[in-house]
């Protein structure tokens, strides 16, 4: 274990309005070792320059009177064992603002939203929450990757495993967190020796996955600079990505709040119950309703009634959610 001491603080604007707790905490996501939270503060590991860091972000927004509307203040302090330079910490801001979104613009989306009778309250509740990210791309793609084909406790079984074995321990501001390996890490970890840690035919996408981002194939910084069909092409010809975890990428990873083009069947199960109140509604319905409702937005409003759900099962026990998530 690394025990990491405290670096240097800075301040992030996001773009108002901003929902601090609704983008860095998503119930939904399964609880994977690398980052943590409480209302109003989140702690992650993150690597810069191959540095591994922490950071503890505060909500640090400002009401300003008389219409006590709130200005959006972050506050980022870092942990590292060695001084961050000027030129890390600004690689640090920007890669801050893309993986969490801190400068998109809602308003579109917000008028459309306020127009909605139906889900208008869970849009108000969160408004200003932002799909995001806390990982880099390989990072989310392992993610993505065991993710497949299982239930969320088995999910969480497989990725503690990986993170035991493979991660790296930190131990900052209270917290000990996982960061993840690097890609080269696994040059000399064999599928076979994947297997033995019961995660089955991931294995082999695992092994393909970190010896192309190893190799330098992938340039996650060239992909954002895609058009977003283009980089859903590119994140295709993975090996192990399919349309499901290609979603999750172009929606988190990438800000793509319209790609709302694949819905597995354990999510069909929670759509059909959230938006028709019925146990099964055939997904091509789901898709083809949700897409007219809010076209280019489809994903970020599915993504606010989704998490709402989820932070309602903090609070209170919802069956037909327990039976499909298995948690």
């Amino acid at each position: 274990m690394r025990v990491l001491r405290k670096n240097r603080s800075f301040i992030l604007i996001p773009a108002a309005p901003f929902h601090f707790d609704g983008t860095f905490h998503k119930p939904s996501h399964f609880p994977a070792g690398m980052d943590d939270w409480q209302p109003g503060v989140y702690w992650q590991t993150i690597r810069i320059r191959s540095k591994l860091i922490g950071l503890r972000i505060e909500d640090c927004g400002r009401r300003r009177s008389p219409k006590l509307k709130v200005t959006p203040k972050l506050k980022v302090t870092t942990f590292c064992n060695r001084r961050l330079d000027d030129s890390e910490i600004g690689r640090l801001r920007d890669e801050l603002r893309w993986r969490f979104d801190l400068d998109a613009d809602l308003r579109d989306f917000n008028r459309r939203a306020a127009r909605d009778h139906r889900f208008g309250p869970v849009f108000r509740k969160w408004l200003g929450m932002r799909a995001s990210n806390a990982y880099d791309l390989y990072g989310l793609l392992i993610v993505g990757v065991v993710l497949q084909n299982a239930t969320v406790r088995r999910t969480v079984q497989m990725m503690k495993s990986l993170l035991e074995a493979f991660g790296t321990r930190l131990r900052f501001d209270g917290k000990e967190l996982f960061a993840i390996w690097l890609p080269a890490d696994l040059e000399r970890v064999s599928e076979r020796q994947l297997r033995a840690m019961r995660i089955g035919y991931r294995a082999k996408s695992i092994k393909r996955l970190s010896t192309d981002f190893a190799d330098g194939k992938i340039d996650e910084h060239a992909l954002r600079s895609m058009g977003k069909q283009d980089a859903r092409d590119e994140l295709m010809k993975l090996y192990g990505v399919g349309p499901e975890t290609a979603r999750i990428v172009m929606a988190d990873a990438f800000h793509d709040y319209g790609a709302f083009d694949h819905i597995a069947p354990w999510q069909q199960k929670i759509y059909s119950r959230l938006f028709y109140n019925r146990a099964m509604v055939p997904a091509k319905r789901i898709r083809d309703d949700i897409r007219a409702q809010y076209g280019e937005y489809a994903m970020l409003a599915v993504g606010y009634i989704w998490e709402d759900i989820f932070w309602n099962r903090t609070t209170e026990r919802i069956p037909w959610l327990e039976k499909e998530i298995r948690l």
